[in-house]
């Protein structure tokens, strides 16, 4: 695919998606294998995961503190702090909530880990690090001592998505990224981050050997932990069985000629050639401590969430709250961690980051856009909330709620497609996808940090909230996040180890 073809294809699954694509219908009770794990990772062994990392989180405080050096299996620690399992809501008819946002809860974004030992799959229901039955062939050799390596299943996702399904994987790596790289922070773990094309392609062919399916360009993060544990030990319940129904569903679905066209898109992370970052944080160095006193960062990841609503309706809730401007303050901070490469770097340089804000600290009703001096008004606009909710991708209907209108915040990401593609080549439109999930986390930790949701978004009308935002005309909105408080909540049952 050329550098046209990929602006043809970022436009029809942007601001043409009118044009070549109707409207999104999931039916949720329609089977997915979203929980499946690969062929080769349903083993009777592996390295199982440690308890206590709730009890780690609870101890270090909101946000400066650590769980540091803690006794025993440090990068367990690391991987359940990233991706583990949080809680399971009696009335929410989708999977078990993770610290990561996903679409529908289907988490398409699968974590494998290389170190000396070998190759693992991390298996959330299993509580372990599952050994990859391969042949040390397939498995590469590891740049850390214990290295992850993230990609996305697009097949997870329903097939409605079509072509979607690939700027949701790369939005959904990013999360997982600046997820991983915070856990990491906290357990004083340096991670460093390959995006490189040589690298990807060899981490794809060991998860091509896993099993069947069709996956997104992997990134890898390499880890510094010299006490690594290793594998092989019998884990509890013996070898996992029972897919049967959904590897054929899994084959069925690999089939889809939208996968082709991800393809084509991820072949240009592959060519691409870029060095392994330096260490980098996902924590930001200052925030404006608008936190409740006491808060432990096992409550910020228990917390985040992209909004509910009552069950037998889709779409989040809202209500209306004011909040100080050490809020906006603390969102800004977070916004502002640099992406943890040169090239995600360059890339979030060339994006705007607006805000529309409604009832923080004495702030007018309008929009923003942050710069490196503060958020720098742009609009003022009373009704700029409203406008949005009109312009969001699904009403307010007999079975949909959409709290837009009540949102303290709505976070839009704004670039130059073509000039970005033109500038630093195709593979810089997957790899915006990385920068705003790396972002749009950093975001959703911020409000799980103030009790608020934040919602990643890329259902609303490209031109409408171009209009709204003051964009000029070749610059188009990509992603957006809604940050507010919910209105509904209810008992949860605890998941977290």
């Amino acid at each position: 695919m050329t550098d046209i073809g990929v602006r043809r294809f970022a436009y029809r699954q942007g601001p043409g998606k009118g044009l070549f694509g109707g409207a999104i219908d999931i039916d949720d009770s329609v089977p997915t294998t979203a929980a499946l794990p690969p062929t080769a990772a349903r083993g009777a062994t592996g390295r199982p995961l440690p308890h206590g990392t709730a009890d780690l989180l609870r101890a270090a405080p909101y946000p400066h503190g650590r769980i540091g050096a803690a006794a025993g299996d440090r990068t367990g620690h690391v991987l359940l702090t990233a991706f583990g399992l949080q809680r399971r809501e009696p009335s929410n008819r989708f999977n078990d909530h993770r610290v990561v946002a996903s679409v529908r809860s289907k988490f398409p974004v699968h974590a494998f880990t290389v170190s000396a030992a070998g190759a693992g799959y991390l298996d959330l229901y299993r509580h372990a690090v599952v050994d990859l039955a391969l042949p040390a062939a397939e498995v590469p050799a590891p740049l850390g001592d214990l290295d992850v390596v993230l990609a996305a299943r697009y097949t997870d996702l329903p097939t409605p998505y079509g072509q979607l399904r690939c700027a949701l994987g790369g939005l959904e790596t990013g999360i997982n990224v600046r997820s991983l790289l915070v856990a990491a922070q906290l357990a004083g773990v340096p991670a460093r981050l390959s995006l490189d094309g040589e690298d990807a392609a060899a981490c794809a062919r060991m998860i091509r050997a896993a099993g069947p399916g069709r996956w997104s360009a992997p990134v890898r993060v390499a880890l510094s932990d010299p006490a690594v544990p290793g594998g092989g030990a019998p884990l509890p319940g013996g070898a996992a069985a029972g897919f049967e129904a959904l590897d054929g569903l899994l084959d069925a679905e690999s089939g889809h000629p939208s996968l082709d066209e991800a393809a084509l898109i991820d072949a240009h992370r592959f060519a691409a050639r870029y060095p392994t970052a330096a260490p980098a944080p996902g924590i930001p160095d200052a925030t404006a401590a608008a936190a409740p006193p006491g808060t432990g960062w096992d409550e910020v990841f228990w917390n985040r969430s992209a909004g509910r609503v009552p069950n037998r309706l889709s779409g989040f809730s809202g209500r209306p709250v004011r909040l100080p401007e050490a809020a906006a303050t603390e969102f800004l901070a977070w916004s502002r961690v640099p992406a943890p490469s040169p090239e995600l770097a360059e890339i979030g340089r060339r994006v705007r980051l607006l805000v529309a804000l409604q009832d923080v600290g004495d702030r007018a009703t309008g929009y923003y856009e942050a710069t490196p001096d503060g958020l720098r008004p742009v609009r003022e606009d009373p009704t700029v909330m409203t406008s949005l909710q009109a312009a969001f991708g699904y009403p307010i209907s007999p079975g949909t709620d959409c709290g837009l209108r009540h949102a303290s915040m709505v976070w839009t990401y704004a670039v130059d497609v073509a000039a970005l593609i033109d500038d630093l080549g195709p593979a810089a439109w997957p790899l915006l996808q990385i920068w705003c999930g790396w972002t749009a986390h950093g975001l959703e930790l911020a409000a799980a940090a103030l009790g608020l949701y934040a919602r990643p978004a890329r259902s609303y009308d490209e031109f409408r909230v171009q209009r709204l935002a003051d964009l000029p005309r070749r610059t188009v909105p990509v992603f957006m996040t809604v940050c507010g408080r919910s209105r509904f909540a209810e008992p949860m049952l605890d998941l977290r180890t």
